[in-house]
């Protein structure tokens, strides 16, 4: 897979020939100010990041889970939600 720069402010010219080359299988690079701000990719790529993005947060939300039910069963101090509540409006 290719990548490319493209210079923004971009016409809709440059923004459609990205997108062409994205559909392509290239991924386009686009800068701003002279740091690359974003990306133009193929339609599966964008979906197989978007996958490993979620099971990324599930991998972290079951570890964290894991974590506090450990830290429950160690003895860890809690609050009942209604004196919390009580708590907080004082």
């Amino acid at each position: 897979m290719k990548s490319r720069t493209l210079r923004l402010p971009a016409g809709a010219a440059e923004v459609g020939q990205a997108i062409d080359q994205a559909a392509a299988g290239d991924v386009v690079l686009l800068e701003q100010e002279g740091r690359v701000a974003a990306a133009v990719v193929p339609y599966e790529v964008a979906i197989a990041g978007m996958d490993a993005l979620s099971a990324a947060e599930d991998v972290a939300d079951r570890l964290l889970g894991a974590r506090l039910i450990a830290e429950l069963n160690a003895g860890m101090e809690t609050v009942r939600l209604d004196d919390l509540r009580r708590e907080i409006s004082r």
